[in-house]
């Protein structure tokens, strides 16, 4: 098995992610900061592509490619297929999501659009074709294993037709509305690769993480294949505008599929040896509260959209914000520091184990930075979210502030750990 130790060049490229990842999160906070009265708009509009496409690309797909380099062989259990790859796909990927944005924010749908969209399907292919050879070596298929080559089919279509639809700006050859494709690319983004990869990686990490004797994966398999036929159907919805029962059909399949996962969940915490829970966790099982209200507010999206009302586009700005906001970002800000520590103490003391007494992982975090980071967190999706439902721009306001102290402390703590010196002299010889 692919060892993350300072002796591995994995070590680098995962640090480098996670430390971009946070870098581009405050990045995001910030711009938050100056567009509390955009979001009140449209979902269509130059700040809001910037926001969602930093959210989606620099913050949420960053962290994932850096901890999947990390977590596929410990999953897989084999080693990964390049260690060359990922800063190949680095070196695309950054450089694309800088340009992608920029013009997404004064909206310049021209050649560096389209350059900067060519630049991430770049790096999205070479990440795809790692995960691809390294899932081949893997001869004992598993659920956890289908999840997550799934999930990174889904995100190569993904940045695909958002390539075209970069594309579509100048030339216009797709036949139908471009809104109806953006939805189609976000939604396959948001349950095809996030939710995908999420539920693959998480259901064999979290019942580790609380010792959980359940092991029933029937739950998952059952999971995997409701999300994937809401996704084909909403597929199909695409090109059968009219037929309003298939919508209903894709809400009820992915509503069923994302309820086995979660009962799954509940089974885990319900069957867990370890009663107490830390804050990393907390936050991680927080995180799936807020998938479950983004559900919710689906029915809404759905009822208004059909009935042409103006709160449609709130709905869908409002379930933007809990999933990206809430339930990818709580999730990023538990599992960071559950698995960075982890690889920062394989770094300085995993060639000591056994010859003197170390620490555990979890010792090597700043609890008050954990917990200014949990305050300024809820704080933001309390105030933000009911500034956003009230109409209350000092609300957001004051949510876009707690945002960046969010941020400014995950970033701190990243850093924080990554500086960490071997410590050895307070421990007695075994």
């Amino acid at each position: 098995m692919t060892s993350i130790s300072h002796h591995n060049p994995l070590y680098r490229i995962v640090v480098a992610h996670y430390l971009l990842a946070g870098l581009c999160f405050l990045i995001l906070a910030g711009m938050f900061l100056f567009s509390v009265e955009s979001l009140s708009g449209h979902y269509f509009q130059p700040k809001i592509l910037a926001l969602t496409h930093t959210a989606a690309l620099g913050w949420g797909t960053m962290i994932i490619f850096g901890a999947l380099y990390q977590l596929l062989p410990v999953i897989l259990e084999t080693n990964l297929y390049s260690t060359i790859f990922p800063w190949i796909s680095l070196a695309f990927f950054v450089p694309g999501i800088i340009l992608l944005v920029y013009s997404f924010w004064i909206f310049d749908p021209g050649l560096y659009m389209q350059i900067a969209s060519i630049l991430v399907l770049t790096g999205v292919i070479f990440f795809t074709l790692n995960v691809f050879f390294t899932v081949k070596r893997k001869k004992r298929e598993s659920i956890f294993q289908e999840f997550i080559i799934t999930s990174v089919l889904w995100l190569t279509l993904t940045a695909l037709l958002g390539t075209l639809l970069v594309f579509n700006f100048q030339f216009s050859f797709l036949q139908k509305d471009h809104l109806d494709f953006l939805r189609l690319h976000a939604h396959m983004g948001i349950v095809g690769w996030f939710l995908m990869l999420i539920i693959g990686v998480s259901a064999k990490l979290v019942p580790m993480f609380l010792v959980s004797k359940y092991q029933k994966v029937q739950l998952l398999s059952f999971s995997y294949y409701f999300i994937n036929a809401a996704l084909v159907s909403f597929l199909l919805s695409a090109y059968l505008q009219g037929i309003v029962f298939i919508t209903y059909v894709v809400v009820l399949l992915g509503a069923t599929g994302v309820s086995f996962y979660l009962f799954y969940l509940f089974k885990c915490m319900k069957s867990r040896i370890r009663k107490e829970v830390d804050l990393p966790m907390v936050k991680t099982l927080f995180s799936f509260l807020l998938l479950a209200a983004g559900m919710l507010v689906l029915p809404f999206i759905l009822y208004y959209h059909l009935e042409n009302h103006r709160l449609a586009v709130n709905m869908s700005t409002l379930y933007g914000i809990l999933i990206f906001m809430g339930w990818i970002s709580a999730l990023i800000l538990g599992q960071t520091f559950k698995t960075l520590p982890f690889i920062v103490w394989l770094k300085h003391y995993e060639h000591l184990a056994g010859n003197v007494k170390t620490p555990v992982p979890a010792d090597l975090l700043n609890g008050r930075l954990l917990y200014i980071q949990f305050v300024a967190f809820f704080l933001f999706l309390v105030t933000f979210i009911a500034g956003f439902l009230l109409g209350s721009i000092v609300m957001r306001f004051m949510g876009a502030c707690s945002l960046i102290v969010t941020a400014l402390s995950y970033l701190f703590h990243v850093i924080y750990l990554l500086l960490h010196k071997t410590k050895i002299r307070n421990y007695d010889d075994i």
